[in-house]
């Protein structure tokens, strides 16, 4: 670059529109970069709000499975007749008992279970109640106690009863005869 005033030649010298020109490039990289960071920042939130959706998920469905392993188990029980929510409680801990090896719930219910020493009770059909002999009819049946009359207590009234009027009735009534069936009663 040569000296404005002086015609020499200058050495090291960076021209003024070279450098406002970097200057410039540098600000658009530092704008696009804080861009660049806001946008990972958001990412990040994003990736924490996804592993948290993932996790929340992942506990609903082995709640899910474990509601839905329970009501098999429960139904089960209830097909087998245990319907005591105690017995049911013993047959699921000895079902529990039988570890890693144990056969699905449903076949050891109806194989396995019978022949548990603590649970086979549970299968056996119930006792019947022992039936009392009826009593010996004698020759002849005593005649039940006489009912008292369905109106005893009730006394005569020499008055009828006051008319019943309809909301309509009432509604085209003359005054007169609703003052008369207002003095009879009727209303009230």
């Amino acid at each position: 670059m040569k000296c404005p005033h002086c015609s020499e030649s200058l050495s090291d010298v960076v021209p003024r529109d070279r450098l406002n020109t970097k200057n410039d490039r540098i600000r658009e990289l530092e704008t696009s970069l804080a861009d660049a960071v806001d946008k990972a920042k958001g990412i990040d939130k994003l990736a924490k709000r996804a592993a948290e959706a993932e996790s929340a998920l992942e506990a609903t469905r082995a709640e899910f499975d474990a509601f839905k392993s329970e009501s098999m188990t429960a139904a089960e029980l209830m097909r087998a007749g245990i319907t005591d929510t105690d017995d049911q409680e013993l047959v699921r801990w000895r079902y529990g008992k039988l570890g890693e090896d144990a056969p699905p719930f449903s076949e050891w219910l109806t194989s396995g279970a019978k022949e548990d020493r603590h649970v086979s009770r549970l299968f056996a059909a119930p006792e019947a109640a022992p039936v009392a002999e009826a009593p010996a009819v004698s020759e002849a049946p005593e005649a039940p106690p006489a009912a008292p009359p369905s109106n005893a207590g009730a006394k005569a009234s020499s008055t009828a009863p006051p008319p019943r009027y309809s909301p309509s009735e009432v509604a085209s009534m003359p005054l007169e005869a609703l003052r008369e069936a207002i003095a009879a009663g009727a209303f009230g």
